[in-house]
């Protein structure tokens, strides 16, 4: 029996953690670690379908971040219907593959699988990216993920003192002090290079969330603030999360017949994968 892509499914693991999916845009649109609060944001407006981008969650970037490049912003695999490959308690993957109608966007026989796998405190999403044709390609990607803040004084942690660049042009600045917190809320949209370690998102009334990620050198944080005029986020409610994106912002080069593979760790009980 087919599955409507925008229908979302709940996913309990045997200790309670929950994760929820729907296969337009391969996404994870809602985890709750076991005993816990919900810890993604979803717009109580998303929109799904067809060439839409549901907004919250963790869409999947792929084969381009944002505008630095000639294709559609943020690429072509959040925006469609992917191919559910399993679910079962508290673990789901799914697959989007090349067609006519991508290949009108991006020329590339491709073939991406995100798995997810919510246990206890945390949540590992791992994304594979294999070129099964017989000509290099390369892209980019980024796991986009939106974190729900319960107080306006939750802070962001592991990304002071790194050199930043903001997205809409300027110099390269340096982030907050060495060692220090930048508030969550602030308005930005920054990318941090070489920012492979973790970062935490310490929250007064949330609790710490730590995000480590491998395959992912990069990092992006985004709220966009007061203002913001993006039609499925209802005003006020970017004061209810933030972007703390694991990203690889220089392109991977994919031979025929290889793959990369990009990992991500959700940690609400505040350790880091390697931990």
């Amino acid at each position: 029996m087919a599955i409507d892509p925008c229908t979302s499914q709940t996913l309990t693991a045997p200790d309670g953690a929950e994760l929820t999916v729907c296969t337009h845009g391969g996404h994870v649109t809602g985890w709750t670690p076991a005993g816990g609060r919900p810890r993604l944001w979803l717009s109580p407006t998303a929109e799904c379908g067809p060439g839409l981008a549901i907004r919250g969650g963790v869409p999947v970037i792929f084969p381009q971040f944002a505008g630095r490049g000639p294709l559609p912003k943020h690429g072509l695999a959040r925006n469609r219907a992917w191919t559910q490959v399993e679910a079962g308690p508290g673990v789901w993957s799914a697959r989007l593959v090349d067609d006519e109608e991508t290949r009108k966007v991006w020329p590339h026989a491709f073939e991406l699988e995100l798995t997810a796998r919510a246990q206890g405190q945390t949540l590992d999403l791992e994304l594979t990216a294999r070129n099964p044709s017989d000509e290099t390609w390369s892209f980019t990607a980024a796991l986009h993920s939106y974190f729900t803040v319960g107080d306006p004084a939750a802070v962001i942690t592991g990304l002071g003192g790194r050199v930043a660049a903001d997205s809409t042009g300027g110099p390269e600045f340096v982030l907050g002090e060495p060692g220090g917190a930048i508030e969550a809320l602030t308005t930005r949209d920054v990318a941090i290079e070489g920012a492979g370690d973790p970062v935490a998102l310490e929250d007064p009334q949330l609790g710490r969330l730590v995000v480590t990620a491998n395959g992912f050198p990069d990092r992006v944080v985004w709220n966009p603030g007061a203002g913001h005029g993006l039609g499925d986020v209802p005003d006020g409610a970017e004061r209810g999360w933030v972007c703390i994106e694991p990203a690889v912002l220089q392109p991977v080069e994919l031979t025929p017949g290889s793959d990369w593979t990009g990992s991500m760790r959700l940690d609400a009980g505040g350790h880091s994968a390697d931990s």
